[in-house]
This record gives structure tokens, sequence and C-alpha cells, in this order.
């Protein structure tokens, strides 16, 4: 049966338990409490209590988020990934934990969640309004999760389970999670092992320049690897108010991929002829480990010190093969190697100072030390003889150590109403050295920003932004690189600067009564100088650069609905439209054009419905990015995505154990592109040919049996 067929029948079962489940009794849901957080705090506060999610046997802490409406985005998914930014305090993970953040960047709140069992939560606040114990944008929600205090005894929880892939291949997953305290002294502890399998088939079919097809180009890409992952954080009070609290992170991640890739010659009959079949072995693994901390301790009645540290160190090690595919076997081509180290220190102290009734202060300073040394081989195989192929810019050591100061004060000059000014310096000095590059730079950013904040009333507030903004620089775009979705080597460029813009916001969002649901909105506009794009590399290449200025503006929506609150379904529906566009100037047509890569639009919806008399829950997720552009030298490509659709069915054995089935990639997402060859460069206007690529991603279906203990 096709997957649309599957989609049409799982809609309308779906469905059906939708509306008979009107006829079943329910539960009257509790009313979460609203409040603010303070007497002269503009930020409002929708607490949930355990006894609200108790009806629902929750295991973790994840659990009690998905029936809060305006928490879609807020925790970790499928394929959820957090936006890489520039140092601690553009941090976006907007989660708090007993009112501080979890410090670190790979070991996100967001996982801890996924991991913290339900029976260590007091209650669950969600926030919105300026939230000083996190930087975070103007216009987010925050959740803060407050533990219990005083448990002598822990609690726990495990769960095992399969995946079982379209391929046909089936892979165990399971994780296991502790949560206690004594005395002053609280722990949480977990460990995972995971799936990390995408099967796909690609094809491509070549064209010359008047549509006849010249060949076709079929790629089985095959994994065999999963991935192992343990947490841990302590946090200790001491009798003095000071809070002490340790993280600690370590993810191994080995690869073992095979790639087939079979081409096919069009003779001009219509029929298709093999030409050759090469087989690609990538072996290696990704290990990385972070250890961070942070210290809060009060300075007399007014002012209170925190300090953060971070150390994080990541490896990659990769040993490609390539092979031509012969009737005695496989025959040696070359490959390739990578040996790759890179780290990360941070170390910040803030001081927040409430100088005068309505008038916060926070100073601060924040340093880091970055470092990547890479190192990348590559060579061929000539009569059984391995010969090393020289590539420039290969391997380079690069460090960059910044400084950073920055101030705000926040001022609420009459109820309802915050402006909070902000001021930061950067200062970072770089150094690249290598076989072909060494250079030092250094850069100097000034970064002002104005927030303002206006509760209309209890349930309404709109906000105003205007910042400076800098962005994160990848440092693996210093260094050649491998493309392998095209087998070609990438150019680095040891001159890239990082993106800046100006950025301007303003929103506004509707809190419906008793805690129904949240809609809310807004418009965005950004001058972005050294827009980072592929620029040309001599007269017949490219390469990572930046172009001149540009413009993206958009709008974006989201609303998350509680029927349980008018109606006798307790269920959510959340979803969200964004709509952007921008303009640069193309630096190989000299003609305007949207940013590469950047989505013209982005459409998510997700459900859940909960039918507390008998156990059950069901829901649906799915998510649609509209098409992106990407220009190359000689290449110009229009991409699209078919829409990523999700099912789960969860059903409560007994009380603290719960079997969840799941269907992921129901439609099997299909990224195509759609490529136009120029010769001998876009500027030039002739197409020398098309390539028409469509790469399949397979099916995911399985379950998972967690429970408490």
């Amino acid at each position: 049966m096709p997957p649309s067929s599957i989609l049409k029948n799982l809609s309308i079962g779906l469905a059906g338990l939708f509306v008979s489940s009107i006829c079943l009794a329910q539960d009257p849901a509790l009313e979460p409490e609203v409040r603010s957080r303070g007497a002269d705090d503009t930020a409002s506060v929708v607490v949930y209590d355990s006894e609200y999610f108790a009806p629902y046997n929750p295991i973790t802490a994840e659990d009690m988020l998905n029936r809060i409406p305006g928490t879609e985005g807020l925790v970790g998914g499928f394929g959820n990934q957090q936006e890489e930014r520039r140092g601690l305090r553009a941090n976006t993970d907007q989660i708090l934990i007993d009112g501080k953040r979890l410090t670190g960047k790979e070991n996100q709140s967001s996982t801890y969640l996924e991991r913290l069992p339900a029976n260590a939560v007091q209650r669950i606040e969600l926030i919105t309004g300026n939230v000083r114990e996190l930087d975070t944008d103007v216009g987010v929600r925050v959740i803060n999760v407050v533990l219990k205090e005083g448990v002598g005894t822990g609690s726990g929880f495990g769960q095992i389970g399969s995946f079982v892939f379209a391929t046909g291949q089936v892979r165990p997953m399971g994780s296991i999670a502790y949560n206690g305290s004594k005395g002053n002294l609280s722990y949480t502890a977990s460990a995972q092992l995971r799936p990390a399998l995408s099967p796909a088939d690609v094809v491509d079919v070549i064209l010359d320049s008047a549509g006849n097809r010249l060949s076709v180009i079929e790629e089985e890409r095959r994994q065999k690897q999963a991935q192992y992952e343990a947490r841990g954080s302590l946090t200790y009070n001491l009798e003095g108010g000071q809070t002490l609290q340790l993280n600690g992170l370590l993810n191994h991640f080995p690869l073992n991929n095979t790639d087939t890739t079979v081409t096919f010659l069009d003779p001009g009959d219509g029929s298709l002829n093999e030409a050759g079949t090469i087989v690609d072995r990538i072996k290696g693994d990704n290990t990385t480990w972070e250890i961070s901390g942070d210290y809060s301790q009060a300075l007399g009645k007014s002012m209170n010190f925190t300090g953060l540290f971070i150390y994080s160190q990541a490896t990659v090690d990769r040993d490609n093969k390539n092979f031509s595919r012969v009737v005695e076997g496989l025959l040696p081509l070359g490959g390739d190697t990578r040996e790759q180290k890179s780290t990360e220190k941070i170390l910040r102290g803030t001081i927040n100072w409430n100088i005068a009734k309505k008038h916060d202060l926070e100073l601060g300073v924040e340093g880091a030390i970055n470092t990547l040394d890479k190192d990348l081989g590559f060579f061929s195989v000539v009569n059984d003889i391995v010969v090393e192929v020289p590539v420039l810019n290969s391997d380079q050591k690069i460090t960059e150590d910044r400084a950073e100061g920055f101030t705000t004060h926040s001022w609420k000059p009459i109820n309802g109403l915050e402006i909070e000014t902000g001021l930061a310096a950067e200062y970072s000095s770089l150094t690249q050295v290598g076989s072909d590059v060494g250079t030092d730079r250094s850069f100097k950013f000034v970064k002002p920003s104005l927030d303002i904040w206006y509760n209309a009333d209890e349930t309404t507030q709109v906000w105003f932004s205007a910042r400076r903004d800098v962005g994160q620089l990848d440092f693996d775009d210093f260094v050649a690189t491998i493309n392998r979705e095209d087998n070609e080597v990438l150019a680095g460029n040891p001159e890239l600067a990082p993106e800046k813009s100006w950025d301007f916001e303003i929103g506004a969002e509707r809190r419906l009564r008793n805690g129904a649901g949240v809609v809310n909105g807004r418009v965005f506009y950004r001058r972005v100088n050294d827009v980072k794009d592929l620029i040309p590399l001599g007269l017949t290449d490219s390469q990572p650069g930046n172009l001149g200025s540009g413009h993206h503006y958009g709008a974006e929506v989201e609303a998350s609905i509680r029927f349980g609150r008018f109606t006798d379904v307790d269920a959510v529906l959340s979803g969200s439209v964004l709509v952007q566009d921008s303009q640069v100037e193309d630096p190989f047509t000299g003609l305007n054009r949207r940013f590469g890569n950047q989505s013209e639009y982005v459409l998510k919806m997700e459900g859940r419905h909960d039918i507390k008399s008998i156990g059950l829950s069901y829901g649906f997720d799915f998510t649609k990015n509209g098409p992106t552009i990407e220009s190359d030298f000689n290449e110009f490509d229009d991409k699209s995505t078919t829409t990523d659709f999700r099912i789960f069915l969860e059903q409560t054995i007994t009380q603290g154990t719960i079997l969840r089935m799941f269907w992921a990639n129901l439609l099997e997402v299909k990224n195509k592109r759609d490529r136009t060859i120029f010769i001998p460069n876009q500027a030039s206007g002739l197409i020398d040919g098309r390539e028409f690529r469509v790469d399949e991603r397979a099916w995911i279906a399985g379950f998972r049996l967690r429970t408490s203990f």
C-alpha cells in the first residue's frame, strides 16, 4: 500500500478516535494559576502544579510539558536543533531548572528534561516577559521547572524499545535515568543508547543543454551506527545561601556507513546501460565531552553574583575508502582521512544589582578560548600503490581568544512597562597556522540593544526589540572540507568574517484565560552586513566568503489551544507559520536574489489527544519547509522538501508504565534539487545542462516501553 493511502487510512482512524472520544466521560482538568513574578515585575507566570499532571501518568518532565499549550519548540524531539550562537550570553536555551539555566553548550536543558523523572518535579512555570536569569531574545516564552525539595529517596525511569526502518534494519534503543537528593545535595544521572541511522536512496538524472537524458546515477546510502550518551548533574546548596552546580556530558558516536553509487548511461534510444559501480566505505567516530558548572552567591540584600564555566572537547576521526565494483570484487580507487579536534573554554561572571526601586543593573564579563586542529588527507590507489594527493589549505590550527564585557539596565517607569537597555563590547584575536596558511586577525564589536515589554492586561503583552548582533564563526569554513553530497572538495577561506546585523522586531502575545492556550505573532527586519555565502575563488572555483549587505524580513504567527478548557475533548493543537524573504547581490551574476539555503516559509503543526478514562493518548506532528536556493560559480540550485509527517499512540499499561508506538517520516521525505549548470560560469548565461536529484529518506517505525521506579 503506498504511503499516501496509509496516511489517508490513519487520518480517518485518528479522526474517528477524536470524535468518538467526545462521548467518553472526561475528568475535569485542573486549572493552572496565573500570577506575577513579583510586585514590580512585568513578566507573568502560568503555574502548573504536579497535581495538574497526575491524571496523565507522566513518566518524565517532557511528558508534563507535552500537556501545556505554548511549550512547543522549547523541548527536544526528533531533529530538534538549537541555533548555534556566539558565547554563553547569546545562548538560546529557554529552560530554567529551579530558576537557573543548566550551564553548557552541548549539555542542553531540553535533553535534560527528557530524562528527568516526573515525580521529581514540584511544578512547571511558563513565563512570558523579561527573564534576567537568561539572556533570551525578546518575546520568547521561558520554562522554569521547579524540583521537589527535601526528598531523601530518589526516583528514576527506564525505557527499552526498538526502531524498524523501511530498509529492513532493526535497531534497539534504551535509556535509564535517576534523580535523588540527600541533605543539601541533589543529583541526576542518565545513560542512553539510540540508533543513528538515516537510510536514503538518491537518484540523479543528467540532461544536456537540449534536454536529452545523458545518464542516471542511483545511490544507496546505508549506515550501521548508534549513539551512546551519558549525562550527570550535581547541585549543592550551602548553608549561607550559595549554590554550586556541576554538569557532565559524554557522547560517543561511531560511524560505519556504506554508500553504493551505480551509473547508467543513455545510448539515445531511451534505454539505460550500466556503466559502473562505486562503493564508498566511511568509518570513524565522533566523541564529545563537556564539563560545566555555576556558582551563585548573594552579596547583601540587593546584589547577587553568578559565575559560570564550560570546558568541552570534540574529536572527529574519519577513514573513507572508495572502490570500483568489478567481476573479481572491489578494486581500490582512493579515499580520504580526517583528524579533527576542537575545544571550547568559557568563563563568565555576572553581578545583578537592584540599585533602586524599579531599577536593576547587570554587569558582567565573559572570556572564551576556542580552538580547532584539523588535518585532511587525500590519496589515490594506482596499481595497488597508495599515492598522496596534495590539496591546498587542507590543514590548520586555529585559536580564537575572545573577551566580552556587557551591561544592561532595566527600568519600570509605570506598572506593566519595562524598558531594558544594554551594551556589550567584544574583542577577539584569531590565529591560524597551516602548511599553506598563516595569518593573525582581530575583531572588535560593539553591540547595543533596546528591549521594551508592555503588559496591556494580565493576558496580553506587546514587545519591541532593536539590537546589534554578531554571528558565530564556523572554523570548518576556514579549512578545505569534503562535500559528500556531490563528491567534491570545497576550498576553505581563512579570511572569512562573521555576519553582522541590525535586528528589529515587534510582536504581541495573547494568553487565553484558564490556561486555554496562547496566540502570538511577530514581524521582523534585519539589515545584514557580510552575508555568509559562496564567493568566487579565482576564475574557475568558489569558496565560503562574505557578500555585501542584505535585507532579511518576515513575519511569524504561533497558536496553541487546549480544547479541554471549553470542550469535553482533552486535546492540545498547536501550529506556527513563518514567512520570510531576503535580498542580496549574487557575486557570480551581479543580480539580486534571496539568501542562500534560507526557506521561503516554515509550517509546523502538532496535536495531542488524551483520553484519561482509558489511559490512551495519540497525536501527530508535521513540518513543511519552503523552497531554498544555492548559487555557485557555474551552478544554480532550486531546492524543495516534501512534508515530514509523524504519528504516535501511547497506552498506559499500569501506573508508572507506558507503551508508546510511533511512525516517523511517514510520507518518506523527498529532498529535491533542480540544478542548472552553466558554461563556463553563471555570468555567461549559457546553459550546459541540467541535473534533477531526488533524495528519499526511509520511514521509521518502532515502540518504546517506559516505566518509573
